[in-house]
């Protein structure tokens, strides 16, 4: 037989903030100030009277935004902070609540620690261990990137497209700080990608490299046969220029 909910003192609940920010949700202040709290926090006891939250952070501070005191909490036993991720990346894994910056940040976290590996974590997240791969696999962005892509809500994976690049650092800087500007989206850090793996693209000198990017995000929108086209001018171009150079020159 299932426990009761327990109501307690918000401020008898301690949080553990690393790996998500405080963030208003209107839909939930919404909710709950007109119907209450639907689904209680779950909460480890520590002590006779205090507790640490393990799920729930949003309703958390949406509760505490309200003003209101205390919260119905299913209380569980006491585990280790690492048992603790792991039960929260479990449920965000499988709801996508959580930024693919926060879930990175917790699966780093466990890594720390040697009793764990991606195909742990996958077990006990009940995923498969290619996604827990995929938010390790741009460990070595810049956090530059990150940051800023955080800060302005650009998804995480598309950096590490950007990262995994075959053009100079300076380029992908550009390309990132566009999208981290959110003036190109995924959709076009997909067609880059796709564009600076053609063969015809190799023979595009990096300091021409920005021009065809900028021309490539012009067309994205449209067939990819376009986009390659473009860039195939611009590689006779160059090798007309080329040409024109060397008979001057001889």
């Amino acid at each position: 037989m299932s426990k009761q909910p327990k109501k307690i003192k918000l401020s008898q609940i301690r949080l553990e903030t690393s790996y998500r920010r405080s963030e208003k949700d209107l839909s939930l202040e919404l909710s709950i100030s007109r119907q209450g709290l639907k689904v209680p926090l779950t909460v480890e006891e520590e002590s006779g009277n205090q507790y640490v939250l393990v799920d729930g952070y949003r309703r958390f501070y949406t509760l505490d935004f309200l003003g209101m005191e205390d919260a119905e909490c299913n209380v569980e036993k006491r585990s280790s902070e690492e048992e603790r991720i792991v039960k929260r990346l479990g449920i965000e894994l499988h709801t996508k609540k959580r930024t693919a910056y926060q879930l990175e940040r917790m699966i780093n976290r466990l890594l720390e620690n040697e009793k764990y590996d991606t195909k742990i974590i996958a077990s006990l997240c009940d995923v498969k261990e290619d996604t827990i791969k995929k938010y390790i696999r741009g460990s070595d962005v810049d956090p530059e990137w990150l940051s800023k892509g955080e800060k302005n809500n650009a998804g995480r994976h598309a950096y590490t497209e950007i990262h995994h690049l075959n053009i100079s650092k300076e380029n992908k800087d550009y390309i990132a700080g566009k999208y981290g500007d959110r003036q190109i989206n995924k959709t076009a850090v997909g067609v880059i990608k796709k564009a600076t793996g053609e063969k015809a693209f190799k023979d595009i000198p990096e300091e021409h490299v920005k021009e065809c990017v900028n021309q490539i995000i012009e067309q994205q929108s449209k067939n990819y046969e376009t986009v390659k086209r473009l860039f195939l001018k611009i590689v006779c171009k160059l090798n007309t220029l080329k040409a024109v150079i060397h008979s001057c020159i001889t």
